[in-house]
């Protein structure tokens, strides 16, 4: 079988074809360009995207990490040339979750179905290998040069150099003796651990049968005791109950009359207050403070000896007679006497001097009045009749004042009083709703009933713990049926214990019979690797040898020390995989049906002339299976150019 072409859409090759030749074909292409993209579209159109690889640390899985870049669903063709004919494998995508999974396989050119080959078999039908055996021998790739052992390998392996049977392989049996071992005694879940278990709890439940019939006679003693208990609690309770109640409206009465005799002793000095005030506010000093009194008296008082003082000072009324009488005089005389006309003369004016005192004095005795009035209105405002009896009025007022004082004290007083009453009474009802509270206070009646809820509590568990015993003993059966089980589960484990002896010595044997077959097909594959390596190597190493594990060892021509992988040079190293991945190819892959050998890079670490060897072993084994060497350098094409049986191309 050989490719012939190629058309994908995986990963970053969308719609990219690419054609190749039987022999070697040698495909240059600079780093992410598609190399290693190609080499696993290869191996997904022959086997399919393994669906269940899980992300790994650093590692993605193929059907996630060669999603195409656009986004259109995974698919691709195949054109080969096999013993049977031109087929055609095509792959897409019909669910997003399941890529390339839809499959279908026809004779190239044509509709018509190729038989015998399935989305599943179509790798191991044309390739004559399953995909474990083509990942360890044909896909070969710098990142993976590594060689690891397989089932399916060591299939190939023991029909290599026994009769032919690869049905069975040392690694697959060893694992199901191991899973039949592990079923036995593998931690808790092994079957003999089991059964070890079950014979430990019937021992347990035998042991508690007894204990439980103990702890049950235990438990009605107690429960007994804590009902007696219980009733003289309940009756301390009541008791400090009714104590507190009793207690309490004793205490609240007292203090609501204390508070309603504080309310009546504040409306008596209300009542006193608003009389003083009244009082105040009706005398003649209209409610001002003693001072402002005592300075608007003083005042008024100074106004009205002043007024007084005034009106005495003013000329008697008197005083008009004087030259009236003189004036009758002089007229008398003045006709009875010769000099009438100067005595009337002197009488008219004295006449005329009368007149003028008369309206003189009439004014002045109007001011007088006046003056009169004013002090009468002064002393009627305070009424009294004399500067002395406005002294007292004050003198009263002043009285008035002190006792309008004492009532606003008593009355404030009095509002203190009954606010602290109040208060005594509203702390009181706290502290007497405290001692009702008969659960979360501190009085004797809540301790009381706080024991009689813990012995409730205490008599609940112990109800319950003897429930408890009492369907345990239920559960736990009778001690023959117990004891009839444990015979039962002892004979198990004693016939458990020697299957597991045999699976012992059978793994014993099947380890001998295993490093038989690996002593028989690993010389052959060492040898034959060890020839390739030597040719690789220019004949610098001439020996291989081979671990169980299949690690393999090298030994330089002439020496006699083997080096492990770990000490030999990154190239040196390289090419020992690669001989013995060829080596393998030579072996286990069927040369009837030539499965194509794919490289990828893996000569990418070779110096340039053991490159030119590794190039021509693979156009010497190219003449009987196709060879791909994906590389990002431009050597291998040049080593190669011009030869015959080779295919150099650009990507």
């Amino acid at each position: 079988m050989y490719i012939k072409k190629m058309t994908a859409d995986f990963g970053a090759l969308e719609g990219r074809t690419l054609e190749l030749e039987k022999g070697l074909n040698v495909l240059y292409a600079p780093n992410e360009s598609g190399k290693s993209t190609w080499c696993a579209f290869i191996r997904a159109m022959l086997y399919g995207v393994d669906t269940s690889q899980r992300a790994r640390q650093g590692q993605l899985p193929d059907k996630t990490r060669y999603r195409p870049w656009s986004g259109t669903p995974m698919s691709g063709v195949m054109d080969l040339d096999t013993a049977a004919g031109a087929v055609t494998l095509r792959r897409w995508t019909e669910r997003a979750d399941q890529p390339m999974q839809a499959f279908s396989a026809t004779v190239t050119g044509t509709a018509e179905a190729v038989p015998g080959l399935t989305a599943e078999d179509a790798g191991r039908v044309l390739t004559g290998a399953p995909r474990e055996v083509f990942e360890r021998s044909a896909f070969i790739h710098q990142a993976a040069l590594g060689f690891t052992s397989d089932p399916e390998l060591e299939k190939r392996f023991a029909a290599i150099v026994s009769a032919g049977d690869e049905e069975q392989s040392g690694t697959e049996t060893e694992a199901r003796l191991r899973a039949w071992q592990r079923r036995r005694r593998a931690g808790k879940k092994g079957a003999i651990p089991e059964t070890e278990q079950q014979l430990d709890r019937i021992r347990q439940e035998l042991d508690g049968l007894d204990q439980a019939a103990q702890a049950l006679e235990r438990l009605d003693g107690e429960l007994a005791a804590a009902q007696a208990q219980q009733r003289q609690l309940i009756q301390r309770r009541d008791e400090a109950r009714a104590e507190a109640r009793k207690k309490a409206l004793e205490d609240y009465r007292a203090a609501k009359e204390r508070t309603e005799a504080q309310a009546a002793e504040l409306a008596r000095t209300e009542e006193r207050k608003a009389a003083a005030v009244q009082a105040l506010k009706e005398s003649c000093f209209d409610g001002v403070s003693p001072e402002q009194a005592r300075q608007q008296a003083a005042a008024d008082r100074d106004e009205a000896e002043s007024l007084a003082a005034q009106a005495d000072a003013l000329p008697a009324w008197w005083l008009p007679i004087i030259p009236l009488g003189l004036g009758l005089a002089l007229t008398v005389l003045g006709l009875l006497l010769p000099w009438k006309a100067a005595l009337l003369v002197g009488g008219v004016s004295c006449y005329a001097a009368a007149a003028g005192m008369y309206f003189w004095l009439r004014d002045t005795g109007r001011k007088g009045d006046e003056l009169l009035q004013r002090r009468l209105e002064i002393l009627d405002k305070y009424d009294a009749q004399s500067a002395e009896e406005l002294d007292e009025t004050l003198a009263e007022y002043e009285r008035l004042c002190d006792e309008a004082k004492a009532a606003v004290k008593d009355q404030r007083e009095a509002a203190q009083a009954l606010e602290t009453a109040q208060q005594e009474q509203k702390d009181l009802e706290q502290t007497v709703l405290g001692g009702l509270d008969f659960v979360g206070g501190d009085s004797e009646a809540a301790r009381a009933s706080r024991a009689v809820t813990e012995g409730q509590a205490r008599m609940d568990a112990l109800r319950e713990r003897r429930a408890q015993a009492q369907g345990q003993l239920r559960a736990m059966g009778d001690a023959a049926a117990l004891r009839s089980e444990q015979r039962t589960l002892t004979e198990r484990r004693q016939a458990l214990q020697e299957q597991e002896r045999a699976l012992t010595l059978a793994l014993d044997a099947l380890g001998q019979a295993d490093m038989t077959l690996r002593e028989r097909f690993s010389p052959v594959l060492a040898k034959r690797a060890a020839a390739l390596f030597a040719e690789l190597t220019g004949g610098r190493y001439d020996e291989i040898t081979l671990a169980r594990d299949l690690s393999a060892r090298a030994r330089r021509t002439g020496e006699t020390a083997d080096w492990e992988t770990d000490y030999l040079s990154l190239g040196a190293r390289d090419q020992l995989y690669l001989a013995l991945r060829l080596a393998v190819c030579e072996m286990v892959l069927p040369a009837e049906q030539s499965c194509p050998i794919i490289l990828d890079d893996a000569l990418a670490a070779f110096d340039r002339e053991r490159m030119g060897r590794a190039l021509d072993l693979l156009k010497r084994m190219s003449a009987k299976r196709q060879i791909l060497l994906f590389s990002c350098q431009w050597r291998e094409s040049e080593y190669l150019s011009g030869q015959d049986g080779v295919s150099v191309r650009e990507l």
